[in-house]
């Protein structure tokens, strides 16, 4: 039956996306108990960036929709691409590519996305993924010294194992990736709108 559910919500168009991710973290946070628990089994939403694959725990993810106009706005911050609206909300999108190794620069298309995550009790920001996998992976958190194939890992890297194969990602927690000092920024963003 479970399985029925998630090849039906494939099928429902994007402009559904908000009302779907609800369901997706209810799933999530079944089986989720602690956040970043060594050996704790996670379901993860996987996305990519500069051709890397990442994941994200879907209890973290508020919602996903497609890319819209970014807003560029003047800022002395590095991370902020700019703001959306949503539903007239306004919304910092952070750009953490260089924190992940990656380009700074992105090219849009039509499989480009914002991830947006609730950053605390009266505000949401936004990350823009090349992609997004919309069925639920799960996984095991590793242990710290874990280490992908051939990658150099850092102090923030967090790896997930997807159960049943021998796949690992490098999990993406946005508020361990982005520091109290970009996040007094965003919030600096907020206060001038």
């Amino acid at each position: 039956m479970f399985l029925k559910d998630l090849a039906a919500l494939n099928q429902i168009k994007e402009n559904n996306m908000a009302q779907i991710i609800p369901l997706f973290q209810r799933i999530a946070q079944k089986e989720s108990k602690q956040k970043n628990l060594e050996g704790n089994t996670e379901k993860f939403f996987c996305f990519s960036m500069g051709g890397k694959a990442f994941v994200v725990p879907a209890v973290d993810v508020a919602e996903v929709a497609a890319y819209s106009s970014l807003i560029e706005i003047p800022t002395n911050s590095d991370i902020i691409s700019g703001v959306v609206n949503v539903r007239g909300t306004v919304i910092p999108i952070l750009n953490l590519r260089t924190r992940l190794g990656l380009p700074k620069d992105f090219s849009i298309n039509s499989n480009t996305k914002v991830i947006y995550f609730k950053a605390s009790q009266d505000y949401f920001i936004g990350m823009i993924a090349d992609e997004i996998d919309f069925h639920l992976t799960e996984g095991v958190i590793l242990p710290k010294t874990t280490s992908l194939a051939g990658a150099t890992k850092d102090d923030n890297s967090i790896i997930m194992e997807e159960k049943g194969t021998n796949c690992r990602f490098q999990v993406f927690f946005f508020d361990d990736w982005v520091k109290p000092s970009e996040f007094a920024d965003v919030r600096k963003v907020l206060d001038s709108f």
